[in-house]
């Protein structure tokens, strides 16, 4: 009994125990982690860290590296003590709100070029390892510094006693454009020599003097790398590559009227360009540039044009263009400086009628879009159509200072001229209307000859088509009527051939008949046989019976009757036919 009771009392000792170190281990030892945290555990016991170091490793006293995520942990608080911390968010952005940002149908650079919120990546900044060996400020994983990789949209556990993060927005390439890459990391690719192409006098393609500029970058080295990337979102460090947005497609530029002409009142300053061009049209003014076209023509008029070119960009060729250039400012530049050394070099073997006039002014539009097209073909340019507009003829200063216009004289000569040609070709209808009126009733005489011919040959043809069809059918009356004769005189003939054919058969069935008698009569040795025969075979005893009362009496039974008769007709036919085996001469 006392045992039993010690027993007890352990029992309930251990239950009491085992309580207490569960309450004490779930209040004590328990550590939370909420979602959207993450833990960093700090060890108390171990060895020291070294100089320098801040992180501790396996053994050691310090800050671990590794943390925990969202959930439930037991850490002796003896050994361990730690830190919640914010997990890192990288944004994916809102689709709902992403907007392209354009500016009258042009992208526009000097803003930003998207709207909304877009993602973004997390660029690492790595506190603790050993400086990078170059001493470059992006460096690989394990060293101090801004890491090359990047986070992407998403949550990390982040220890931020061992990396800081930065959020920067991603990369976006819009719809209609192209990201050209500039590595800013690794070895030059090295130089080229290109030669540039400039336009002659007459509008041939001039070498200039040979350009050094840097070959585009492979993958691995410093410069702007040869692939494009397309329209999209990129993760990319902007510490690594720097990304260029370029507009690619077909896109136009101008060169405006911009002179200044003497009149009454004194100088006036004629201005006619676009809001985008005021500040490029100022300083080129300031810097006494002449910008506008105008050239002499062939006979001695000044002529000032205006001057719209289409040009385009490929994909293809933005790399090279940027890395040649520079920026599409300059390639702007370039093309307007080409486009007037073109417009000035053709315009003066025209003459300045030629300039009013649609067909050489048309010709002239197509030499210098071809012209153009050869010489910026050279930098990898598409020139789709420089449109030559708004022409100018300009005479002496003297006549303008009279007020005169040439080119409203010109004009107004080519539309005397017109309007004498007008007046002939109305002079030249009126006498075709004539003609035509002549012609109109010499058709309706010779419509109604024809009608009145035809309707003769109709009828003629007519009665000689009736006349046909009646010799058609006499003829072919007579024929059938031929016909009708030759099948009456077959059938009598086949008449006849059946009649005798039957009276043939009658006479050869009969005469088999009677020869199948005679056979029989001969068979059965004499006439009598025969019609004992004939009459075994008609006669038909079904109703005779041949009774045997006993002896001395006698009934005729006649199916037994025909047996009995039949059996004495073959014995007398047996006994005339038994040859007389006598011997010749005996008696």
């Amino acid at each position: 009994m006392k045992a039993s009771r010690i027993i007890a009392m352990a029992c309930g000792l251990v239950l009491i125990t085992s309580a207490v170190g569960l309450i004490v281990v779930w209040t004590s030892f328990r550590v939370y982690v909420p979602p959207n945290k993450c833990l960093v555990m700090i060890r108390k016991t171990g060895d020291p860290l070294r100089p320098g170091q801040k992180i501790a490793e396996a053994g050691q006293k310090g800050i671990l590296r590794e943390t925990r995520g969202p959930g439930r942990y037991f850490l002796n608080p003896l050994v361990w003590d730690w830190e919640l911390h914010d997990l890192v968010q990288i944004s994916a952005g809102d689709p709902s709100t992403w907007k392209e940002y354009y500016t009258g149908g042009t992208l526009d650079t000097s803003a930003p070029t998207m709207m909304g919120d877009w993602p973004q990546v997390g660029i690492l900044v790595n506190k603790v390892g050993p400086p990078s060996p170059g001493a470059s400020e992006v460096v690989d994983d394990g060293y101090q510094g801004i890491q090359k990789r990047v986070l992407t949209p998403g949550s990390y556990r982040i220890n931020p006693y061992v990396y800081d993060v930065k959020p920067a927005p991603a990369t976006i390439v819009p719809l209609g454009c192209c990201g050209v890459v500039t590595s800013q990391l690794g070895d030059m690719p090295g130089v080229q020599t290109v030669e540039d192409i400039s336009v002659g006098p007459d509008g041939q393609p001039v070498k200039g003097r040979p350009k050094v500029i840097q070959k585009l970058a492979e993958e691995g080295q410093r410069g702007v790398l040869g692939n494009v990337l397309p329209p999209g979102i990129y993760y990319l460090n902007p510490y690594v590559y720097k990304v260029q947005i370029v507009q690619v497609g077909y896109n136009q530029i101008s060169q405006y009227a911009l002179r200044t002409r003497g009149g009454k009142g004194g100088a006036v300053q004629q201005v006619n360009v676009s809001p985008e061009q005021v500040a490029q049209m100022a300083q080129q003014m300031s810097a006494e540039i002449d910008t506008h076209i105008t050239f002499p023509s062939k006979d001695g008029f000044n002529i000032d044009v205006e001057v719209t070119v289409v040009w385009g960009r490929h994909p293809q060729h933005v790399a090279e263009m940027l890395n040649r250039f520079g920026d599409i400012e300059k390639i702007k530049q370039i093309i307007l400086s080409q486009m007037r050394s073109i417009c000035r070099n053709l315009g003066s073997e025209y003459e300045s009628t030629d300039f009013i006039r649609g067909e050489k002014r048309e010709q002239y539009q197509r030499a210098v879009t071809e012209t153009l097209q050869r010489v910026c073909r050279e930098r990898d340019f598409d020139i789709l159509i420089a449109l030559i507009h708004n022409i100018e003829v300009r005479g002496s200063p003297e006549a303008e200072a009279e007020g005169m216009d040439l080119k409203k004289t010109i004009q107004r000569g080519y539309i005397a001229r017109e309007q004498d040609l007008t007046k002939q070709a109305q002079r030249e209808t009126a006498r075709v209307r004539a003609e035509l009126e002549t012609a109109k009733v010499a058709v309706d005489i010779a419509r109604e000859q024809i009608s009145a011919d035809t309707r003769k040959k109709v009828a003629e043809i007519k009665a000689t088509g009736q006349k046909q069809a009646q010799e058609v059918m006499a003829s072919r009356d007579y024929e059938v009527a031929l016909v009708e004769r030759q099948i009456a005189e077959l059938e009598a003939e086949s008449t006849r051939l059946l009649g005798r054919a039957k009276a043939q058969v009658e006479q050869l069935l009969n005469q088999a008949d009677a020869d199948g008698k005679r056979m029989l009569v001969s068979a059965f040795g004499s006439g009598a046989a025969y019609n004992l025969y004939t009459f075994a075979q008609s006669f038909s005893p079904e109703s005779v019976r041949l009774i045997f009362a006993g002896e001395g009496t006698f009934w005729t039974d006649l199916s037994r009757l025909q047996d009995a008769a039949a059996m004495k007709l073959l014995e007398s036919g047996a006994a005339e036919k038994k040859p007389d085996r006598r011997p010749a001469g005996g008696n």
